[in-house]
């Protein structure tokens, strides 16, 4: 019986640390050029519009408390590197109607659209806030789950070293 229970503990434990592997790690491979995005009024809007500049994209949810606490300082963070070429993003899908009453109540001082085309979880975006760092040529340098005070300077001198 011994036997029989610790094999089931580990099948158990593979089990679980299977599903927690698959929910908070960074999805592999999004095709960030190909993301169906519009603004807030309703406009299409293509990351190649963007192409050159440094972009920071934040996968972010109206209802996910860490993501509205971030908020404040991914403003912070966009205007402080506004110099250095950056660009910060914040994608949500949810409805149209949930993000601009959003945006009324926190007035983000950098962009905020949605991607309607697909959920997050379609893309593998299993975990908000889920944050990237494409550098000018739209490769992947920075990839973060969970929340950060983004304008901590250690925190931005890591994205300016990590974008170059």
């Amino acid at each position: 019986m011994n036997k029989y229970l610790t094999v089931g503990l580990i099948i158990l434990a593979l089990m679980t640390g299977a599903y927690f592997y698959q929910k908070y790690r960074i999805a592999p491979g999004i095709k960030f050029e190909n993301l169906a995005l519009t603004d807030l009024n309703g406009q299409p809007v293509k990351l190649q519009d963007y192409r050159g500049k440094k972009l920071f994209l934040n996968f972010f949810a109206t209802w996910c408390g860490p993501c509205v606490h971030e908020f404040p300082s991914l403003g912070r963070a966009a205007e402080s590197l506004v110099p250095d070429n950056f660009l910060f993003i914040s994608i949500s899908d949810e409805p149209l109607p949930l993000l601009n009453r959003f945006n009324e109540r926190m007035h983000p001082n950098h962009i905020v659209l949605l991607h309607a085309e697909k959920k997050f979880h379609d893309l593998g975006v299993f975990t908000v806030p889920t944050n990237y760092v494409l550098n000018g040529n739209g490769q992947v340098v920075f990839e973060k789950i969970g929340d950060e005070s983004w304008d901590n300077s250690e925190i931005l001198e890591q994205l300016k070293r990590k974008a170059n």
